[in-house]
């Protein structure tokens, strides 16, 4: 779980600290972000999905060689060609996309992100630091041998690597060779994932030790889902269930019916109790060549007649619902989960009604970014709702409303309290007069 968050000249965040613990040994469960528009809230949500990036740029590079290969030799369509351009842009980054991406506009100093995690009632951290052409430092911290010690310890004049992360010396050497030779355009940890990928999994787990492969397998399990610019959506989950890559429409082996079948069990009793309209969601199958071509439907009441459609077909707030579903999964088996606009196009009664539910069962951690204020008069504690605000200093800053002094008490709505502007993070803005706007046109 993570425990705190810092960020510098990431993006819109200068300078940035939050802290998420909900005692001095244990990280909160559910962590819900307000703020205007504009603030900043997408930008820290992202900021999860970029230490997700850091650890894939090896693996980034390849595909995408092996992508633009094909797209030139291949493809002159330019529609492919705009597809190919956005995957490539959402999915695929190499460490100089990153820094131009992620980087504070016309910032001189480095770019810096660090976060604080606790895994089995151990602490430690992850940091990892860019100039305006590569990484410039790395740094993991954990517990090794029942003592606190640094993993990492990696700049460009030292790239100190603890060896008792190792349990095979050569592998320590040939790892130590790949650093020398890569890092600084890629992470350390990228080339820890790239291993893994290249060779089997638990081949590169027993070379491991048992502290640093649970470090690393935590970071790369963090499940993010953030809205970008133009409202595009992006992100991973890292659920341990193999759930099909896309619930509406695919393919699977015939060898995973059985499974097929628990999920779309599990999709129907989902929405049986959010919706009073759905009758049923099921799964239409077609078999060919040992292979299930499945497709989403779901039976409907509309005018007094029952009806099958093709999920597709559904309103943007349902289908986010069906996307949805892994990461609440993910948050209930114990991971971290990231969530930007939760609420997107779903009722805010919907979204109250879900937390409401999932509350008691989140054993991981869930932070997600809302402007649906009704969650504030849930059973979310006061002190699990958090503000992105500008101090005095012209500075961001995310803290619990908690921590507003004197503003909050236990007789008092925290719902009113927010939306009178008494914890700041609502717009302020004069009245607009539409006749001098359209006179201005003319």
């Amino acid at each position: 779980m993570i425990r705190y968050v810092n960020l510098k000249n990431y993006k819109s965040l200068v300078n940035l600290s939050v802290d998420f613990m909900q005692t001095k040994i244990k990280p909160k469960n559910v962590v819900v972000i307000y703020g205007e528009n504009g603030i900043g809230k997408s930008n820290f949500a992202t900021s999860f999905y970029t230490l997700n990036e850091t650890m894939q740029t090896m693996s980034s590079v390849e595909q995408l060689d092996r992508i633009l290969e094909f797209r030139d030799k291949e493809i002159s369509n330019e529609k492919y060609n705009e597809f190919f351009e956005r995957y490539i842009r959402d999915s695929l980054k190499n460490t100089d996309m990153i820094i131009k991406e992620y980087k504070t506009i016309a910032s001189e100093e480095n770019m810096v992100l660090e976060f604080g995690f606790r895994i089995k009632g151990k602490n430690g951290y992850y940091k990892i630091e860019y100039n305006n052409e590569e990484i410039v430092s790395e740094n993991l911290d954990y517990v090794l041998n029942k003592n606190q010690s640094y993993f990492i310890n990696i700049t460009a004049k030292n790239k100190d690597i603890n060896k008792n992360i190792f349990t095979d010396t050569n592998y320590y050497k040939e790892i130590k060779d790949l650093t020398d030779k890569y890092w600084g355009k890629h992470s350390f940890l990228s080339i820890i994932s790239h291993e893994v990928k290249d060779k089997k999994r638990n081949y590169v787990k027993n070379k491991l030790s048992k502290g640093f492969y649970e470090v690393f397998e935590y970071l790369q399990s963090i499940s993010t889902k953030v809205i970008g610019g133009n409202h595009t959506e992006f992100g991973r989950v890292g659920v341990r269930h193999n759930i099909p890559k896309d619930f509406i429409k695919g393919t699977i082996s015939i060898k995973d019916e059985e499974y097929l079948n628990k999920v779309e069990k599990f999709i129907n009793y989902f929405f049986d109790k959010l919706y009073a309209d759905i009758k049923k969601v099921y799964y239409e199958k077609e078999i060919k060549n040992n292979k299930i071509y499945y497709n989403l439907m779901v039976r409907k009441k509309i005018y007094g007649k029952i009806i099958d459609i093709g999920f597709e077909k559904e309103s943007t707030g349902t289908m986010n619902l069906l996307e949805l579903i892994p990461y609440f999964i993910s948050a209930c088996e114990g991971q971290t989960v990231i969530i930007d606009e939760l609420d997107k196009g779903i009722h805010d009664l919907l979204v109250d009604k879900i937390l409401d539910n999932i509350i008691d069962y989140i054993k991981g951690q869930l932070i997600i970014t809302t402007h649906n204020t009704l969650l504030m008069e849930s059973r979310i504690p006061n002190k699990d709702i958090y503000v992105f605000n500008v101090n005095k200093n012209a500075e961001k800053e995310l803290i619990p409303i908690t921590e507003f002094n004197g503003r909050i008490h236990k007789n008092i709505n925290p719902r009113k309290q927010y939306l009178m502007g008494m914890y700041g993070g609502v717009p302020y803005m004069s009245d607009i007069d539409f006749d001098e706007l359209l006179n201005n046109l003319e």
